[in-house]
């Protein structure tokens, strides 16, 4: 077990990454850069080998799908869910959800063109406007990287940034 100043030095070092990006946030044009910039930066600065995107597959997403669907990088890291599955999955509304058990109920996130190794998951749910649009979403091949018994306060401060940038994106 961790002591209490190795924590805290864990979260002062996730704090920092995850500000690093906050910053960069702003400068992002379009909706398919906030994607391409985020999936870039959980991979390299976090190193987290499987990162991909779900959205709920309604005419109202149309503009976050089509940009998706149009990155090289992003179009086969996308899957597309119906919003009764995603809403029951993240039913305890804005918090993002761990797992290292039972993760087959989460399948359905999967993109059917990516074949990912997962033993844990970092499931982060994004809105617009106070509606769940889809989620972001991490994977490891470690069970130990991602348990429901961490804190996820600063992932959570950090999904509502990006949250809050794609609402942005949406209206210019």
């Amino acid at each position: 077990m961790k002591s209490k100043e190795e924590i805290r030095r864990v979260n002062k070092e996730v704090a920092r990454r995850f500000n690093e990006l906050e910053n960069e946030l702003p400068t992002v044009s379009d909706i398919t850069g906030l994607f391409e910039v985020l999936f870039a930066h959980m991979e390299n600065q976090f190193e987290i080998p499987f990162v991909w995107l779900t959205l709920i597959d309604t005419e109202a997403n149309r503009k976050i799908i089509d940009a998706v669907k149009k990155s090289v990088i992003l179009h086969d890291r996308l899957s597309l869910i119906k919003r009764e599955l995603l809403a029951k999955i993240f039913s305890a509304g804005a918090a993002p959800l761990l797992a290292n058990n039972s993760l087959r109920q989460y399948y359905k996130l999967l993109p059917s063109r990516k074949k990912y190794f997962i033993k844990s998951l970092a499931l982060v749910p994004l809105y617009v406007k106070g509606q769940l649009v889809g989620s972001w979403n991490n994977g490891d091949s470690s069970a130990e990287r991602f348990s429901p018994e961490m804190e996820t306060s600063l992932l959570q401060k950090f999904a509502g940034n990006v949250s809050l940038r794609l609402a942005e994106l949406l209206e210019a």
